[in-house]
């Protein structure tokens, strides 16, 4: 089995953190389903830390195993789930505390949801630092509201002594009256005994007659911490109130403020990367618009908007989109029409000119740019019927009987040279029975007949003759003229030859002005309207000059200037409505791997808190491969994040 870096460091990491292989003596390189065994255990006891490191790891020795991948997944679910109910918690939490005192009923209500959202994340992962921070600030909310509810409970009267009391209780601690508070905090708990504001006053000044120095120097830290966090100096006060904690590690004040000033600290920190988050998307987003990549340069524009609102020039960026994309998509079909007439002309040319390899290649490429293009798929129909059937006749280098056929062509004229007929009779009959319409063979098959039977040369030569004469009443004058150049080559100098030639030339010439039936001025003539209609532009233009074009092609079927403006006129209205949506991107089986690398790797951060990371890894993804949904979904996940 053989281990990459990769699995290797994310086992000995593994190894280093807890002890997998409690009952091995000996460490032996562990398999994918090991690795998963093991995996499972510590999802089991909530440790999804070292349970995603030994996943990759078997990911990594398997990168397709389909159970892996989805446990994975789930991992990266339900810390997702955890993380929502954190941040739905502690949301909730501060707005309890807020509208606490000015609406109750409200409060209790947000109270409620931040306690039962601690409790939904609790049961996820109980080990989560920032779940145990919170631990205590849930107890206190909790008893808070109880001691509230019940104040409200008593009535009306003993609550205003309650109220009365403690407002009394803080004056008497405000004048350092310490003895006289604690009587006052003593005899309000005999009303409320629950209200932990109550139990915190009787608390403090206890510790002010037990401990006067100590409660001095704590009273000059909050007020001194109190200064500083109202100066926004956050660092400074955290450490204030830290000594408070170290002298006294129930306060209260201290706790909430330490509270506040993390959640401030987490807020300016959190700032600081979606500064740099926004920047790189604002930055990827600008290379997007440079490839002309409009629907990525949006989302990353709108990324970084919604991490920081109103980044730099985003969203004048954002509205001239649509005018870069109406732009570039007319550009592109500029190109592209002009791509398909270039293209389509060389075909025509070329097959006009009896260039059929070349056609074939052009029309080819014409119908890549316009599959609908029906012109160019008939002309690559006629271009490939002549090509085979050139193929026939002439066997060249690129064929792959060329040597073959050309061996026996060699011998079979020298056999001819030599005076042995019927050998070199033999060979060129091979040759007909691959190809029957051989130039070559049937040429040396009629010379070898003539030799070996002098009696029938004119016999033969008639025939030849009369067969050209029956394809030119055929109208098939190329047929014609292939039948008069074979008697031309084993008799040169046959009485009358040319005059055979001539007569084919005239019928085919009557047969195209048979076929027009317009004179060439009239032809001109609609050419010219035709070409006006086209460089007015529209629809309707359009359509008018297609009408001319096919005019012309009715009556002069070789017209190469009326087949290509029916060519270009097509492909305009088909391809004027937009431009050709590009392909997925098909990914090799090496950037497959790298995908699922960096998309697992960025699910890793993402379990332990390093969202930063996590955006960046699933960044990579989409830069080798920008449809992947889950990479572009995750990003925007975590995000939401960085955002709250």
């Amino acid at each position: 089995m053989n281990l990459t870096k990769k699995t290797i460091s994310l086992i000995l990491s593994v190894l280093i953190i807890c002890p997998i292989w409690e009952n091995s003596s000996v460490l032996a390189a562990p398999t994918a389903a090991e690795l998963d065994r093991l995996a499972q255990n510590h999802f089991n006891k909530r440790e999804f830390s070292h349970a995603i490191a030994l996943w990759l790891a078997a990911l990594d020795l398997e990168p397709n195993n389909e159970r892996v991948q989805q446990r994975i997944e789930m991992l990266f679910d339900l810390k997702q789930k955890k993380d929502i109910a954190l941040q739905r918690s502690k949301y909730n939490y501060r707005a309890a505390q807020e509208i606490m005192n000015e609406n109750f009923e409200q409060g209790r209500r947000r109270a409620q949801m931040a306690l039962d959202d601690y409790v939904a994340a609790y049961r996820i992962d109980p080990q989560d630092p920032d779940l145990q921070l919170m631990r205590e600030d849930m107890r206190v909310l909790n008893e808070a509201v109880s001691a509230e509810a019940e104040r409200r409970r008593l009535s009306e009267e003993r609550r205003a002594q309650s109220l009365q009391l403690v407002a009394e209780a803080e004056a008497e601690m405000r004048a350092e009256n310490y003895e006289s508070a604690l009587r006052l905090w003593t005899e309000a708990l005999r009303l409320v005994p629950q209200d932990p504001d109550v139990q915190e006053g009787r608390r403090r000044s206890q510790l002010a007659i037990d401990n006067r120095i100590r409660f001095e120097t704590i009273r000059n830290l909050l007020a001194e911490g109190k200064s500083l966090f109202d100066a926004r100096d956050f660092s400074s006060a955290r450490v204030s109130y830290q000594q408070v904690l170290n002298l006294d590690s129930r306060n209260r004040e201290a706790r909430i403020y330490m509270r506040n000033i993390d959640d401030e600290l987490e807020k300016n920190r959190l700032y600081e990367q979606r500064l740099a988050q926004a920047e790189a998307f604002y930055q990827s987003a600008l290379n997007h618009l440079a490839q002309n990549d409009f629907d990525n340069a949006i989302s990353d524009f709108e990324s970084a908007r919604g991490l920081i609102n109103n980044y730099r020039d985003v969203n004048a960026r954002l509205r001239e989109i649509p005018r870069l994309r109406d732009a570039h998509e007319a550009r592109e079909r500029q190109r592209r029409l002009a791509a398909i007439q270039q293209e389509f002309q060389t075909g025509l040319i070329a097959f006009s000119q009896s260039r059929f390899r070349e056609a074939i290649v052009a029309f080819e490429k014409t119908l890549a740019l316009d599959p609908g293009n029906t012109q160019a798929k008939e002309y690559l129909g006629r271009a490939r019927e002549a090509e085979d059937e050139r193929n026939e006749e002439i066997i060249d280098e690129f064929s792959p009987y060329y040597d073959i056929v050309n061996s026996l062509i060699v011998s079979g004229k020298a056999l001819y040279e030599r005076g042995m007929y019927v050998e070199s009779r033999q060979k060129f009959d091979q040759i007909l029975r691959l190809f029957p319409k051989n130039d070559i063979a049937t040429e040396y098959l009629l010379r070898n007949e003539i030799r070996m039977n002098p009696d029938a040369y004119a016999k033969l030569i008639d025939q030849l003759i009369n067969e050209a004469r029956q394809e030119m009443e055929s109208q098939n004058f190329r047929s014609a003229t292939k039948k008069l150049e074979l008697v031309r080559s084993v008799a040169p100098n046959h009485p009358g030859l040319n005059a055979h030639f001539a007569q084919v030339r005239t019928a085919e010439t009557r047969r195209r002005a048979e076929n027009v039936m317009a004179s060439p001025a009239e032809i001109a003539q609609r050419l010219r309207v035709a070409a006006n209609y086209f460089g007015q532009g529209g629809r309707e233009n359009l359509e008018s000059a297609l009408r001319e074009y096919r005019w012309v092609i009715a009556r002069d079927p070789d017209n190469i200037q009326a087949a290509i403006g029916i060519n270009r006129v097509e492909s305009q209205l088909r391809i004027g409505g937009g431009a050709v949506a590009a392909a997925p991107r098909q990914l090799t089986e090496e950037q497959r791997i790298l995908v699922n690398r960096h998309y697992y790797n960025g699910i890793q951060y993402y379990t332990n808190n390093d969202f930063h990371r996590a955006i960046e890894e699933w960044r990579r993804v989409l830069v080798i491969d920008p449809g992947h949904v889950k990479a572009r979904n995750n990003i925007q996940k975590s995000l939401g994040f960085l955002g709250r």
